[in-house]
């Protein structure tokens, strides 16, 4: 994670050199990724001055250097943890792949540590903030403690898991209508997490079900928001 946040801050450089020449660029923002085969061939016939030339091309060789790290890194993590059953169940939870099945694991170590969901939630910082006022109790957007690789890992897994799994989809859609998608997302995050906390508990993969009914969806979602 670390080399891959290096990659993007090299990236972001290369890009502020590159804006420099609007002219020239206008088309090849159009490419969406900058740096995939067309994108690096167009960035090399750009006409820039000679200092922009050599910042560019220093960059690209930099960002070459760290792909090749994070593929020895992904090697090596890959190797270690090849026999760890719980990456293996984890990749049975829609959204978590490999990456982010094995940096699950890696974060929450033994699952007997949470006695429950909440516990968990709570350590990676996927609960509300709460504050009282005249008797009141009201919640905030979620707690800026807790482990962020966890926080992190299961909010970026929403959009795939909405994505293939029809019941999660429903949930997301619903909760939209009532909240923002912020908060919908969130909601979905704890799903997963959860999902994840009885599976590793229980040793038993996920088992995907159809669309719940709309009385069932209204009562998942009702317990989601609580």
């Amino acid at each position: 994670m670390f080399y891959v946040r290096l990659r993007t801050m090299v990236k972001n450089r290369v890009v502020t050199v590159f804006d420099r020449y609007p002219e020239q660029t206008t088309q090849l923002k159009k490419l969406g990724d900058l740096f995939n085969k067309t994108g690096l061939q167009q960035l090399a016939t750009l006409n820039v001055s000679a200092i922009d030339r050599i910042q560019i091309d220093r960059g690209l060789e930099f960002i070459g250097d760290i792909d090749g790290r994070i593929k020895q890194a992904e090697a090596t993590i890959k190797a270690m943890t090849k026999t760890n059953g719980n990456v293996k169940l984890l990749k049975t939870i829609p959204g978590i792949g490999e990456f982010f099945a094995r940096l699950i694991d890696a974060e929450i170590d033994d699952i007997d540590r949470f006695r429950n969901p909440k516990k968990l939630a709570a350590y990676a910082g996927l609960v509300p903030s709460t504050y009282s006022s005249g008797g009141k109790t009201y919640h905030g957007k979620i707690i800026k403690q807790g482990n962020k690789w966890l926080r992190w890992a299961f909010v970026e897994a929403v959009a795939p898991a909405v994505a293939s799994d029809s019941q999660l989809r429903a949930q997301y859609e619903h909760l939209k209508l009532n909240s923002t998608n912020n908060k919908a997302r969130v909601a979905i995050a704890r799903k997963i997490l959860t999902i994840a906390f009885q599976i590793l508990r229980d040793q038993r993969p996920y088992e995907r079900r159809g669309v719940v009914g709309e009385e069932g969806a209204s009562a998942t979602i009702s317990r989601l928001s609580r």
